[in-house]
């Protein structure tokens, strides 16, 4: 077997490596917040590190939304080659520099259309069941800083610059966990329409009249990753990816792609 390669890994790797730390950031930025609030209302001839920790709790979310912004400007600089890639392997042609090997398994169905949509297939449902496992603790982890930064917070800031960039925090985290939520819907949707699609391609001889409609979910499910940007941990990708290969192997023999 050809071992596996995917030119775009590296990139990827990196980008879940700043999320890491903008996830270590955002603890650091609790921490301040902390420090901030007790040096404040508890030890009062402290009050001057209360300061210094409420302008560095400042800095720090400063540098998480830059974090944040570098993480987007990979994925979707990223993306170009991705989607040359998918082309490359569904079409059998060359316009990326370097092709992946293993990464799509679909090599039994036909060049064209009809194994483009196999690949975006493939990829829509690694796409939704990685998303959706990752779904709750999103939740669970933006709601528990959101309520403990506020909860705290509100007590006292230096001054208004400082008021207005770190309540920013909440209203961020909760954004990110509600497009994650949208994410998944919208993954859903599409995953089902695959479903309902190739379904329909089982023992039908006339497959160019549904290529449009392939076309159209492939788009959907680009469009879709290129709007909201989301990045699965590392991992999560690790623990659930050998699972969800044995599992499409399932659906490819349920819908004959093979």
């Amino acid at each position: 077997m050809s071992e596996y390669y995917n030119p775009i890994r590296e990139s990827f790797k990196l980008a879940k490596k700043l999320d890491k730390l903008s996830f270590n950031i955002l603890i650091a930025s609790a921490v301040l917040t902390l420090i901030n609030f007790t040096f404040t209302n508890y030890f009062t001839e402290l009050k001057y590190y209360a300061e210094i920790a409420s302008n560095a709790n400042t800095v720090v979310i400063l540098l998480y939304a830059i974090l944040k912004f570098g993480i987007s400007y990979i994925i979707f600089h990223t993306s170009f080659d991705k989607r040359a890639d998918f082309i490359d392997h569904s079409f059998g042609t060359s316009y990326s520099a370097e092709h992946s090997n293993g990464y799509y398994n679909n090599g039994t169905v036909e060049t064209g259309i009809l194994r483009m949509g196999a690949n975006s297939f493939e990829s829509c449902f690694f796409t939704y069941n990685l998303s959706i496992k990752s779904l709750r603790s999103k939740w669970v982890i933006n709601l528990a800083i959101i309520i403990f930064v506020i909860s705290i917070a509100l007590q006292g800031y230096n001054t208004v610059l400082s008021m207005v960039i770190q309540l920013t925090l909440p209203i961020f985290l909760i954004s990110d966990a509600i497009n994650h939520s949208i994410f998944c819907l919208r993954m859903k949707n599409i995953l089902d329409s695959y479903c309902r699609l190739y379904n329909d391609l089982i023992g039908e001889s006339d497959i160019k009249k549904k290529e449009p409609e392939i076309i159209l979910l492939v788009l959907n499910y680009e469009t879709t990753l290129a709007t909201f940007n989301l990045l699965v941990s590392e991992n999560t990708y690790n623990k659930f990816n050998p699972k969800l290969s044995a599992d499409w192997e399932k659906i490819k023999e349920q819908y004959k792609l093979n």
